[in-house]
Order: C-alpha cells, then sequence, then structure tokens
C-alpha cells in the first residue's frame, strides 16, 4: 500500500543520494584543482631555477596567496574574546563611584562604556561581569527599561 509516509521517505532517500553526489563531484573538483595548483607551482619553480632566481620566497608568496580566505569569509568569523580576570570587589567600587557621579540611573551599556573608558576594565560578556561585581554592592538597585537593565543606588 502506497501512503504519504512512503512518498516522503522516497522522496528523502532521494535528496539524501543527491547530497552524496554532490559531495563527491566537490571533492573529485577540490582534487583537480589542487593538481592544477601544485602543477603550476612547480612549473613557476622550475622557471625560477632556470633565471636564477631564488624559488623559495616567490613560491612561497604564490603558495600563500592561494591559501588565503576570501575576505568576505574572514569578516563572517566571530572571534571570541580572551577570558580576563577581573578583581570584582575593585570593578565595584569603580561603579559604585560611576552610578554616584552620574545621580541617574545607568544603563549596562552606558555603565560598560565608562568603566573601558575611566578603568580599562572590558569584559568579554557585559551581562555577567557586571553582575558579579554587584554582589559586593547590595545598595545597587538593578531595574528593567523594556529590554534594557537600568542600574541606580538605592
Amino acid at each position: 500500500m502506497f501512503n504519504e509516509r512512503k512518498a516522503l521517505q522516497m522522496t528523502l532517500q532521494a535528496m539524501l543520494e543527491q547530497r552524496m553526489a554532490l559531495r563527491r563531484q566537490y571533492v573529485d573538483q577540490d582534487k583537480q584543482l589542487g593538481a592544477d595548483i601544485k602543477q603550476i607551482l612547480n612549473r613557476i619553480r622550475e622557471m625560477d631555477a632556470e633565471a636564477g632566481f631564488d624559488a623559495t620566497e616567490l613560491s612561497d608568496e604564490v603558495a600563500v596567496a592561494t591559501e588565503e580566505l576570501p575576505t568576505d569569509m574572514v569578516k563572517r568569523i566571530k572571534v571570541r574574546k580572551t577570558h580576563i580576570r577581573h578583581n570584582y570587589q575593585e570593578v565595584a567600587n569603580h561603579s559604585e563611584n560611576i552610578l554616584r557621579e552620574s545621580m541617574s540611573p545607568m544603563s549596562l551599556a552606558d555603565l560598560c562604556s565608562i568603566l573601558k573608558e575611566r578603568h580599562d576594565v572590558e569584559f568579554a560578556s557585559p551581562y555577567i561581569g557586571v553582575q558579579k561585581s554587584l554582589k559586593y554592592l547590595p545598595q545597587v538597585k538593578v531595574g528593567k527599561d523594556g529590554r534594557k537593565l537600568i542600574f541606580s543606588l538605592a
């Protein structure tokens, strides 16, 4: 008996086979391009050797140029910030002084930007960093304005 489930299974199987064919084709093309690149590099080395150039410098430059990632791809790669240990008691004191000076509630972004400017304190995750420092400041009240966190002295 032929039903929708069977039809979906057949469609899935056909798609999986098509996917495997595309992968094989990609691998074959990549191998072919790699062989062509090696052949061209070898020919360049031969020509450099005949002409008396320093073959290693020029061919290394060509090899590096062929291995570089496209700029649009590099822009999409996210770089994770390195972990930095902070003295959260000290950061709490700085935060309290900033809140006292402002005399008005501050958003998380504003507080973090001032901490970075004045005291060179930067967190990989601002929310977690400020929350850890606020453990030492029970007098700081945390509120919300829509999706923004607002900090003020009680």
